[in-house]
């Protein structure tokens, strides 16, 4: 009868052993598995802050366009790869904590000679269609410009976009 129970209480700790090896494998498991859903909301988050740094520098470029260009002529300024904008974020005015990456920023589209360009030749008309373009006489010019930016994240992703913008010039008569 001695014997019988050596072989019982041999088979209890083999049990054992077998299932904290099994429960360490399902940790292990699940470990991994929490460790591929960070890693992929990183790589979204990091998509996600160029996106938004490109989003930025169009509705920089729209503004310029809006406010200081006066002619189709006009070659505006804006910030280019060797000296790009920051984007600094926060809400209702208050800055959000220092990040110890540097902060994401945007630029006008290195493959692009003019990130602003008024497109000379193309028409404007289809944004323009069916309006009264008069003002106290005078007659109005639709003109389309192109915007080319590339927006960089904290950690190096990038995003480029291209937005077409239509400005109104009023002058001369009909």
């Amino acid at each position: 009868m001695r014997t019988q129970r050596r072989r019982e209480q041999g088979v209890v700790m083999f049990l054992t052993v077998l299932l904290l090896a099994l429960m360490g494998g399902l940790g292990l498991a699940a470990l991994e598995s929490a460790s591929r859903d960070r890693d992929s909301a990183g790589y979204y988050n990091r998509e996600t802050a160029a996106f938004y740094a490109s989003e930025a520098g169009i509705a920089h470029a729209r503004a310029i366009i809006k406010n200081d260009v006066e002619s189709i002529t006009d070659t505006p300024a804006f910030p280019t790869e060797a000296a790009p904008q920051s984007i600094v974020g926060g809400s209702g005015g208050v800055v959000v904590a220092a990040s110890p990456l540097p902060p994401a920023t945007y630029y006008g589209d290195p493959s692009e000679p003019n990130p602003i360009r008024c497109n000379d030749g193309e028409s404007a008309g289809q944004y323009s269609e069916g309006m009264n373009l008069q003002s106290k006489g005078a007659k109005a010019t639709a003109t389309l410009w192109t915007i080319n930016v590339m927006g960089r994240g904290p950690d190096g992703a990038s995003s480029r976009i291209e937005a077409k913008e239509v400005k109104f010039f009023f002058g001369g008569g009909y």
